[in-house]
């Protein structure tokens, strides 16, 4: 079956894939977190990480059923798989970021999250189910001309969690208490290379190459490692950081 992909799409799948489980495994932990320190920031954050990969879910789907089965997922799935969970990530990160820092303002700031977020929501399913064609053009296997509302939407995805995520470090890197700080430089690091990584992926979308693929999926991995140490702190990164 992999006979139907040449041999940089068997890469890019591949890649994406391994991304896309290391990202979600990661995630998966993070929210077990809650189970032991009953805090629902911890949920929230691991259910973000996890729906942070959903726009490649497609591609990672795509390898699968093209390598075992031989078939393609239909481009509407594909649309709808690649950019129906973006909004829902700004309602938990949102609210779990104002946890974290802006519990007086949180109300507002949710307002606002929830009405940017429930507007895309409706006019993308809206198009979907009118018109899916309209979100994009799938040129190949694992390349699509997005909409320009569509790429609007996700730059603007891009930027909020990048400025939130400088706003939640920064916190922890003014913070005394050595843990803290070390929690809030490896956060810095995983909203750094998930931006760099995702904007890559963005410029190079339409016309991908092995360089920015590989560049790409090693930064969002990078970034998943660097999240999970900055919300877990395992024992062995603490001991070897900190004297």
């Amino acid at each position: 079956m992999l006979a139907q992909l040449t041999g940089f799409e068997i890469f890019q799948g591949s890649f994406t894939l391994v991304s896309v489980i290391m990202s979600t495994i990661l995630g998966f932990f993070i929210a077990l977190k809650y189970l032991k320190y009953k805090k629902i920031e911890l949920f929230l954050v691991g259910a973000t990480w996890i729906l942070l990969a959903s726009p490649y879910w497609s591609d990672a789907i795509q390898f699968i059923t093209i390598t075992f089965f031989g078939l393609s997922i239909d481009p509407p799935l594909y649309f709808f798989l690649a950019n129906a969970f973006i909004a829902p990530i700004h309602m938990t990160w949102s609210y779990a970021f104002t946890n974290f820092l802006f519990k007086k303002q949180q109300k507002k700031i949710m307002l606002f999250f929830g009405i940017e977020a429930l507007l895309f929501e409706i006019a993308f399913l809206t198009v979907f189910f009118v018109n899916p064609y309209l979100i994009g053009s799938q040129r190949s296997a694992f390349v699509v001309e997005w909409a320009l509302w569509i790429q609007i939407y996700l730059l603007f995805s891009i930027v909020l969690f990048l400025v939130t995520g400088f706003l939640f470090t920064r916190s922890s890197l003014k913070a005394e208490d050595s843990e803290i700080k070390l929690k809030g430089k490896f956060l810095l690091s995983a909203f750094l290379t998930f931006t760099i990584g995702t904007i890559i992926d963005v410029v190079g979308a339409e016309s991908p190459t092995e360089i920015t693929i590989f560049l790409a999926r090693t930064f969002v991995i990078i970034s998943s490692i660097c999240f999970y140490i900055g919300f877990t702190l395992p024992r062995f990164i603490k001991e070897l950081f900190i004297k």
